[in-house]
């Protein structure tokens, strides 16, 4: 599976080479109608723009998918759980692993200790 950023960055990618070259192609027929519409320099700049254009909206729609069921289903644990909570320490939402939160524990002790 790819990551979030490696789908984005292609989506971006994608999205940015297809339009450069849909822009060159309206440049060259348009702009400074140095080659004709229907020429081949001015198809083979659109077709693959537009291809490009396409992997790039598709990459977007997957990647907004993935990122919506992705924290979807963390914002319903979470929802769960704040309804039953209580004020208590949630060790599941913690950051640290089980052994951090043993070190952290113990050095607590260690500091009381020498209090």
């Amino acid at each position: 599976m790819f990551t979030r950023q490696f789908l984005a960055m292609m989506s971006t990618f994608t999205l940015v080479t297809g339009a450069l070259l849909v822009g060159d192609a309206l440049n060259g027929t348009v702009v400074t109608g140095t080659y004709g519409i229907t020429s081949p320099a001015s198809v083979f700049r659109v077709v693959p723009g537009i291809v490009l254009i396409w992997i790039g909206y598709t990459l977007r729609e997957n990647k907004e998918k993935f990122v919506s069921a992705y924290f979807a289903g963390r914002d319903a644990a979470a929802k769960s759980k704040q309804e039953s909570s209580d004020g208590e320490f949630d060790e599941q939402m913690s950051p640290l692993s089980g052994d951090g939160l043993e070190n952290l524990e113990a050095r607590k002790g260690d500091t009381d200790d020498n209090e």
